[in-house]
Formats: structure tokens, C-alpha cells, sequence
């Protein structure tokens, strides 16, 4: 479990995977049952960290089974974030963003400065936030997704 220093291991259930699709073992639905074991710090990590490093070592035409299948909704901040994050990846390569990403449970109504937010930073945020992040209602730096 992230932040006990132990190796997130993200085990999902064959039976939830849709028939004939190849679900690779880090897909990101199979992140959910640590995004709710977590804070809210560890789970950016888990997301930005741990799956950003996922996405980038897989070759970019196997990109999308990563993220195809839904991941169930948790909690609307981070059911905004994921698909926030997943449609941003996929333009950024290129690749055609799964529909669910398009749902409108995956919207805010409301902007949400994801990770927290100091006063001072909050201009910087705003001024920096990609397109896709403000379209589902989210408040997040560009510079806060490289990969590292």
C-alpha cells in the first residue's frame, strides 16, 4: 500500500473485465480499490506517479487498453479527476479518449483545486491549469503532471 512503502500491487477481478477486450494488469480501473484505501496526497501519487509511469512505459498503440474499461466512481472529485487526467493523456498522444470520459458524472459543478491549494498559488494554478482539467472542473498545474 502506497504510503507505507510498501509496492502497490493493483489486483482487479476477471469477472468485471469486458469480454473480448485484453485488460492489461495495470489498467487504471485497477487502481480503485487503492485510490480508496488512500489520502488525498497518495492518491495523486498513485495516479500522477505510479499509473503516469505506467502510461508512458507502455508502447503508445497499447495506450488506451490502460484506460478503455471505466474505473467504478469513488467519490465525484476524483471520478472528475480521473477522467480529467485519462482525456488529457490520451490528446496529448494522440489517442481518441474513451467515451466514459465524457459522462457527465465525471463533470464538477463546481472547481475543485485538486491536491490543495495555497492562497498564494492559486493565481498560478488557475493561469496554468490544462484546458481538459477546467473542462471537468478541476483546478490542477500543468507542471504538477510530468512524470518524474
Amino acid at each position: 500500500m502506497a504510503g507505507t512503502g510498501d509496492v502497490v500491487t493493483v489486483i482487479g477481478n476477471s469477472s468485471s473485465t469486458p469480454a473480448g477486450i485484453d485488460q492489461p494488469p495495470n489498467a487504471l480501473w485497477r487502481y480503485v480499490p487503492a485510490l480508496c484505501r488512500e489520502s488525498e496526497e497518495w492518491r495523486l501519487r498513485l495516479v500522477l506517479h505510479d499509473f503516469g509511469l505506467v502510461w508512458e512505459d507502455t508502447p503508445i498503440g497499447r495506450r488506451i487498453e490502460l484506460v478503455i474499461q471505466e474505473p467504478l466512481c469513488i467519490d465525484p472529485h476524483w471520478d472528475a479527476f480521473l477522467a480529467a487526467y485519462v482525456e488529457n493523456r490520451c490528446l496529448e498522444d494522440g489517442i481518441e479518449p474513451p467515451t466514459w470520459v465524457h459522462r457527465p458524472d465525471r463533470f464538477l459543478r463546481t472547481f475543485w483545486y485538486a491536491g490543495g491549494c495555497h492562497g498564494y498559488d492559486r493565481v498560478r494554478t488557475i493561469v496554468t491549469t490544462p484546458t481538459v482539467f477546467e473542462a471537468h472542473g478541476i483546478w490542477f498545474p500543468r507542471e504538477e503532471l510530468i512524470v518524474v
